[in-house]
């Protein structure tokens, strides 16, 4: 069954480093379609073709029945229609949240990041988008076969919650007051009688 996985959160948060660091190398690795390393590819295009091409790019994995991998911040309504459109093409939906506690430490990891000639995003931007990942992160609770959320403000990312079709398997022991915020309580608690 092909696979949809979505790698999501806020500005900086790290979900590139992810998907480098668990995402295989050629020949076994899935395709990345992110709209940062297309305007990397053409900066002379703009932003907005970036975008456009990552849409077309997603299309075509879609209609040819390929498993990728997306990164996005969650702060438009592209990919739930996307979730919509692989469920219908019988795609299994993995969804992995990289979660920071406030938007000042994402500017601070974007600072840090363009230090290193990295890409920029506008203070701006990251405050206005980091509220609205947070508040759609249970959508895409509901809609995910499979759920991994990470807490990555520290040096090492820490697994915070598992769910898999639709139960908690994992929760850590202490919860960020981000993740307590975000999601239901009913998804913070393991559910019982299922083996691990």
């Amino acid at each position: 069954m092909a696979q949809l996985w979505i790698v999501a959160g806020p500005n900086g948060a790290g979900k590139s480093t992810l998907v480098e660091r668990y995402n295989p190398a050629e020949p076994q690795s899935l395709p990345v379609v992110n709209p940062d390393n297309i305007h990397k590819l053409y900066p002379e295009r703009g932003r907005v073709y970036a975008g456009r091409e990552a849409i077309l790019q997603q299309e075509a994995h879609l209609s040819g029945g390929t498993s990728f991998i997306i990164e996005t911040t969650l702060s438009g309504q592209r990919e739930l229609q996307l979730v919509k459109a692989a469920r219908s093409k019988g795609y299994g939906i993995n969804f992995v949240y990289v979660g920071l506690p406030d938007p000042s430490l994402s500017i601070a990891r974007i600072a840090q990041r363009v230090a290193a000639g990295g890409h920029h995003v506008p203070s701006e931007d990251v405050k206005r988008r980091y509220p609205r990942s947070l508040t759609r992160l249970a959508e895409f609770i509901e809609v995910a076969d499979r759920v991994y959320i990470f807490d990555n403000s520290r040096e090492r990312s820490r697994l915070l919650l598992c769910r898999v079709k639709g139960r908690t398997r994992k929760v850590a022991s202490q919860l960020p007051s981000w993740l307590k915020r975000a999601v239901p309580r009913a998804f913070q608690k393991i559910d019982r009688g299922m083996s691990m």
